[in-house]
């Protein structure tokens, strides 16, 4: 009895120290998402799309307004009679010289400008950046969206893991309170010379092999709950009860309004939106100009020579090698992918689905199978018992019953857990 409390405190502190409270699904799949660095970064870049976004439009509709300052020297020597000598600033009067042609220097360049440029009619461009930019946000979207749904169901996995480990424990203590209670029972009866002084020495070997057995499974247990937590982003290692979950097979949905389906429609629309904004270049570009300030080539009546000019700018591309077509025959080509690609989804997911309830049917059947035999070994197990304590029966032969009525557990246990991760990968494509 005392080394029985003894192994029961040492199961219920773990191997690695104490159990801290009790944790759910729920509390797991929380933390996975929080710690995403794949969430996190589509968040980020979906501001920085809107930045950019605002960045191009800004060059589409604000004027531009900037200064520009320009001064060259030409200097010449003149041969002209009457003024000849180098001249720093020539006027155009001179006819005999040696230096640069004075109707490409002008003999030198004073400027200095402020100027203004207002881009106009770029309603359609503003568009096509701002559908491009809806469209790829929305792709970072249902990018987080899948990434989250991948999260649960690894995460979810991985939990199912950590509870066998938990249930074969409960399996395992279960047996050996009956081979604690058989060793009792064995013990008064060969005080009494009813039973052999070996019965419940064998009945002590083997709970000693079932102690072995819980402290394998208590390591697994730590395994499973760490890689868990890694899984999770987390970095803790303390030991916790986990809650039992039930997962339930979710109800047939419409695959086109499926996040895994919305990928491939995003796709295409965005290439479409690619296209839009790529034709937008074949568009007349007009904008306002305008600058003023001090602008001349001779230096000496510069004080003349402030001003300034305003005009409109126009520009229309007519042929550039057919590379607005050619574009466009692009586009639809890799829209042709997308649908391949989705139309090969939705097949491959029906067949997973319908392979998926196939499993989960032939593992019920097996369930029910088992459960019956499990019942047969309790009863064998009661009379075996009865016929110990008379006296009739050999002990090897009831922990030969023993050992065949824990396999059927450890079999139903990970059927069970079989189930519930085929559960889960259905409820993941069922989506």
């Amino acid at each position: 009895m005392i080394k029985k409390l003894v192994f029961l405190l040492l199961m219920a502190a773990g191997s690695s120290g104490q159990t801290f409270g009790q944790k759910q699904l729920s509390d797991f799949i929380d933390q996975a998402f929080q710690n995403s660095p794949l969430l996190k970064t589509n968040n980020i870049q979906s501001q920085a799309n809107e930045l950019d976004a605002q960045r191009m439009v800004a060059a589409l509709t604000k004027p531009s307004i900037g200064a520009e300052v320009n001064y060259l020297l030409a200097p010449i020597y003149s041969n002209d009679p009457g003024n000849s000598g180098f001249k720093l600033n020539p006027p155009k009067t001179i006819t005999d010289y040696y230096g640069y042609d004075l109707s490409v220097t002008n003999g030198g360049l004073y400027r200095g400008l402020v100027t203004f440029d207002q881009p106009l009619f770029n309603r359609q461009r503003i568009n096509a950046v701002n559908e491009q930019t809806t469209l790829q946000n929305q792709i970072l979207s249902n990018n987080s969206t899948l990434s989250k749904h991948e999260l649960e169901k690894l995460v979810t996995d991985q939990y199912i893991l950590c509870l066998q480990d938990v249930h074969q424990q409960e399996a395992v203590t279960h047996i050996m309170d009956i081979i604690s209670q058989q060793i009792s029972i064995t013990k008064k009866l060969s005080a009494n010379g009813l039973a052999k002084q070996g019965d419940y020495k064998v009945l002590e070997i083997e709970l000693k092999q079932q102690e072995t057995n819980i402290q394998s499974l208590r390591n697994s247990y730590k395994v499973h709950l760490l890689e868990l937590y890694s899984i999770c982003g987390m970095s803790d290692t303390t030991m916790v009860n986990l809650a039992s979950v039930n997962l339930d097979l979710t109800s047939a949905t419409d695959v086109n309004s499926s996040a895994f389906v919305k990928q491939y429609q995003l796709d295409s629309l965005s290439l479409s939106a690619s296209q839009k904004l790529f034709n937008t270049q074949y568009k007349p570009v007009v904008s306002l100009y305008s600058s003023a300030g001090l602008n001349t080539v001779y230096a000496p009546d510069i004080y003349k020579r402030l001003g300034w000019q305003v005009g409109i700018r126009f520009t229309q591309k007519f042929f550039d090698g057919h590379q607005k077509k050619l574009n466009d025959q692009k586009t639809k080509l890799l829209q042709q992918t997308t649908a391949i690609n989705s139309d090969y989804f939705n097949q491959k997911n029906e067949s997973q689905k319908n392979a998926l309830l196939q499993a989960i049917h032939s593992i019920d059947e097996q369930l029910q199978s088992i459960q019956q035999q499990i019942s047969d070994y309790d009863t064998l197990l009661s009379y075996y018992q009865k016929q110990i304590t008379n006296g009739q029966s050999s002990v090897i032969d009831y922990i030969t019953v023993l050992r065949s009525n824990a396999a059927l557990q450890f079999n139903r246990i990970a059927l069970q857990t079989n189930r519930l991760i085929a559960v889960n990968n259905y409820n993941y494509w069922n989506w």
